[in-house]
């Protein structure tokens, strides 16, 4: 039985139905550093699965444990904080891959002057093609400001800093600063330094994340379904 956590065909790794009661599953392909929806189809016939999204393209079928997994396009953008109110957290490497892109997209804003002024889960979007952005407009959620800022402060770039940290926090919950030491730990916590002056800069903290962001392993054979059926299917 599929449970969260559990790694399908060697790279789709579940992170949670996909609203109560559902056979549709979010998982994160570890292969691509996207989001996928999995829908494992128990006895029904591969050949003519019932797709839950009309328009939803198939990545990929896969067999395991005695059940084929269909894996679809995921539908659309989500925000972080939507990922987290259905999951909790999220895997430390996927928070890692995709909070090196934002520290990158961050740092190019930065060294033009520019600041966003509401990183938090509500503004990080993450697509369906492994790519995360920021949305724009909106007040910043309080919790994810910097303490200086709380205290009446001017945002400015080590605020920003601190804002990225705390979201990348959230992501990943427990996992950080526990027994656990995860490698995103000793990346994570110093943005979160409570002295502004003491905080990495955003392009330091794009060097810190992308030092613990997993390498993508190299595509080797295909132990899903057969390449007959597998083939058919694919979209990456």
């Amino acid at each position: 039985m599929a449970r969260e956590g559990t790694l399908i065909g060697d790279r789709y790794r579940l992170l949670g139905p996909a609203g109560p009661g559902a056979v549709l599953w979010h998982a994160q392909d570890e292969r691509l550093g996207r989001i996928v929806a999995v829908k494992p189809l128990f006895d029904e016939p591969p050949a003519v699965p019932a797709i839950p999204a009309p328009r939803a393209a198939i990545c990929d079928v896969v067999d395991e444990d005695s059940t084929t997994y269909l894996v679809l396009e995921y539908p659309g953008a989500r925000t972080l904080a939507e990922l987290l109110g259905e999951h909790g957290t999220l895997a430390p490497d996927f928070v890692a891959r995709f909070g090196a892109q934002l520290a990158a997209d961050l740092a190019a804003a930065h060294d033009e002057g520019v600041l966003h002024a509401a990183v938090d889960p509500d503004h990080v979007v993450l697509l369906p093609e492994g790519r995360a952005g920021l949305a724009g407009g909106g007040r910043p959620l309080p919790a994810f400001l910097a303490p200086e800022v709380l205290d009446g402060g001017f945002p400015d770039f080590p605020a920003e800093v601190y804002s990225l940290g705390a979201t990348l926090y959230a992501a990943v919950g427990s996992e950080v600063g526990t027994g656990q030491r995860h490698p995103l730990t000793e990346a994570v916590l110093p943005l979160l330094h409570p002295d502004p002056s003491a905080r990495p800069t955003m392009a330091v903290a794009e060097e810190l994340l992308n030092s613990v962001t997993p390498r993508r392993p190299e595509p080797g054979p295909d132990r899903g379904a057969p390449r007959g059926l597998a083939g058919d299917y694919r979209c990456v």
